[in-house]
C-alpha cells in the first residue's frame, strides 16, 4: 500500500471530537432489527461492528452482484459454444424405407431400411468461427469487468448504509438532548406559572415545542432501526441483528485530490466502465466480421459406417466410407444481407453507447471533483464549528456551576448538532473519494482501500 498523503494543514485535527463521537455511539441504546428467519449460513455479524468489518463482509452472493455474475457465466457459456463449433459431431441415422425394386435387381423385396453412423468435423470455415470466438471472448472480458464493477458499486452501497447508521445514531443523540432540554424548560415554566411569573401562553408555547421535539426524537428512533435493517440487507444478512456500530476516528485521513485535467486525459484508459464499453465495441466488430464471412466455404471431414436390410451383392453399399466435403454457399437470397445489416446496426449501437458512457463519465468526473473541493471547504467549517462548540459548552458548564445562567442543555444540543454536521461532512467526503476511485480506476484514491487504518 502506498503511503497516504497528509491532509491539508489548513484543517485542524480533533482527536477529542473523534473520541466524543465514539463515546456517543457507545452510550446510545441498542436498536436491534427483528429476525426474519433461521440462522444465516454466513455467520453472525461482529458486535461491535467497525468499517473494516462491514467491508470484509461485502457478500459476492448479494443479488446486485449475482446479476452481473450471471451475465459473466452466460458470456462464458457463449464462448464455449463458439469454441465447440469445430468439435466432432457424431450422429446415428435410422431409416425405415419402402421401395419399388428396380427391374434389373434380383432381390425383389421392398424393405430398404438402413442404419448408419456418421462422424463429421469442421476443418475450416476460412475465418468465420475464429471471428465468432473472438467476439465471444471480448464479451466475456466485458462481462468480467462489469462483474467487478458491480461488486465495487455494492461495496460503496455498504459504506453508504454504514454511514447512515452512524448519522442516525448521532441524530438520535441530538434529538434526545433537544427533547430533554425542552422538557426542563417546560417544567420550569410550569413552576413559574404557578407562582404567577410566567403566562399561560408561554407555558403552552413551551409545551408545543416539547411535543414537536418528542415526535422528532421518535422519528429518529425509527430511523435508527430502519438504517440498521438496511445495513443488514446490504450485507446480505437480513436475519442478523446489527447492534453497536462504531465510527472511524475523525477526521479521516484522505488522499490528496489530483488535478482535474490529467484525470480527464487518462479516463478512457483507466475507467473500468469505459474499458468494458470498449470490449463491447470490439465484440460487435468481430461479430460483424463473422457475419460477412458466412459466404465463405466450409470444409468438413466425414466418416460413415452403415448397415442395409437389402443385400444387393455389389459394391454400391460399402460398410465404411470417409472423405472431405467442401460446402460452398451459392445463393441465400437476402438472408446474408439481413445478417450483415443487423451486425452493422449492433456495432453502431455499441459505439454510440460507448460515446454516451464517455460523456457521462467526464461529466461525473467534473461533478465529483467539484464536490470534493466544496466538501474540503465545508470540512474546515465543520472543524471550526466543533472548536467553537467545545469552547462554548465549557463556558456554559462554568456558568451553570456558578448558577449565573442555565443554558447548558441548549449548549449540549448545539454541540451534538455540530458533531452530526462534522460526521456528515467527513462521510460525504469519503464517499465522494470512493466514487472517484471507482470512476477513474485509481485505487489509491479510495480512503478505505486498506480498512485497518480507518477501523
Amino acid at each position: 500500500m502506498s503511503p497516504i498523503p497528509p491532509r491539508s494543514p489548513r484543517v485542524r485535527r480533533h482527536p477529542a471530537g473523534g473520541l466524543l463521537l465514539a463515546g456517543l455511539l457507545l452510550c446510545l441504546p441498542v436498536m436491534p432489527v427483528a429476525a426474519q428467519g433461521g440462522a444465516s449460513e454466513l455467520g453472525p455479524l461482529p458486535n461491535p461492528m467497525r468499517v473494516g468489518d462491514a467491508l470484509e463482509r461485502v457478500d459476492a452472493l448479494h443479488p446486485q452482484v449475482r446479476q452481473a455474475r450471471a451475465e459473466r457465466e452466460r458470456a462464458r457459456a457463449a464462448l464455449e459454444a463458439a469454441r465447440a463449433e469445430s468439435d466432432v459431431n457424431v450422429s446415428a441415422r435410422l431409416e425405415a424405407r419402402w421401395i419399388e425394386p428396380n427391374d434389373l435387381v434380383a432381390d425383389r423385396s421392398r424393405n430398404d431400411s438402413r442404419a448408419s453412423i456418421v462422424a463429421r468435423k469442421l476443418l475450416s470455415d476460412f475465418g468465420q468461427s475464429h471471428a465468432r470466438e473472438s467476439a465471444s471472448a471480448q464479451r466475456l472480458e466485458a462481462a468480467r469487468m462489469e462483474e467487478e464493477l458491480a461488486y465495487a458499486r455494492h461495496r460503496i452501497h455498504v459504506l453508504e448504509r454504514y454511514f447512515d447508521v452512524l448519522l442516525a445514531d448521532l441524530a438520535f443523540a441530538r434529538d434526545t438532548e433537544a427533547m430533554a432540554a425542552a422538557y426542563v424548560s417546560k417544567e420550569r415554566a410550569e413552576e413559574r406559572n404557578q407562582r404567577g411569573q410566567v403566562s399561560d401562553i408561554e407555558v403552552f408555547r413551551l409545551e408545543s415545542e416539547y411535543q414537536t421535539l418528542r415526535v422528532q426524537r421518535t422519528r429518529a428512533l425509527h430511523t435508527q432501526q430502519r438504517t440498521r435493517a438496511a445495513l443488514a440487507e446490504a450485507l446480505n444478512r437480513p436475519d442478523r441483528r446489527v447492534r453497536t456500530v462504531l465510527a472511524p476516528m475523525l477526521p479521516l485521513d484522505l488522499p490528496a485530490l489530483p488535478d482535474l485535467d490529467p484525470l480527464l486525459a487518462e479516463l478512457d484508459n483507466t475507467s473500468p466502465r469505459l474499458l468494458a464499453e470498449r470490449h463491447h465495441v470490439e465484440a460487435a466488430t468481430r461479430e460483424l466480421a463473422a457475419s460477412r464471412a458466412q459466404r465463405r466455404p466450409r470444409l468438413y471431414a466425414e466418416a460413415e459406417s452403415g448397415w442395409w436390410y437389402r443385400d444387393l451383392g455389389g459394391s454400391d453399399r460399402n460398410p465404411f466410407a470417409a472423405g472431405l466435403v467442401l460446402e460452398i454457399p451459392l445463393y441465400e437470397g437476402r438472408r446474408h444481407d439481413g445478417r450483415v445489416g443487423q451486425a452493422v446496426a449492433a456495432r453502431h449501437r455499441a459505439e454510440a453507447e460507448r460515446g454516451q458512457a464517455r460523456i457521462e463519465a467526464r461529466n461525473r468526473l467534473r461533478e465529483l471533483h467539484d464536490e470534493i473541493r466544496a466538501l474540503q471547504i465545508q470540512r474546515d467549517e465543520a472543524s471550526w464549528r466543533m472548536d467553537y462548540r467545545e469552547l462554548y459548552i465549557d463556558r456554559a458548564r462554568y456558568l451553570y456551576d456558578i448558577e449565573d445562567q442555565a443554558d447548558l442543555g441548549d449548549s449540549m444540543v448545539q454541540q451534538s448538532a455540530a458533531a452530526h454536521f462534522n460526521a456528515s461532512t467527513e462521510f460525504q467526503l469519503a464517499l465522494a473519494y470512493e466514487r472517484l476511485a471507482l470512476l477513474t480506476g485509481r485505487d489509491e484514491l479510495s480512503p478505505f482501500r486498506a480498512t485497518d487504518d480507518n477501523s
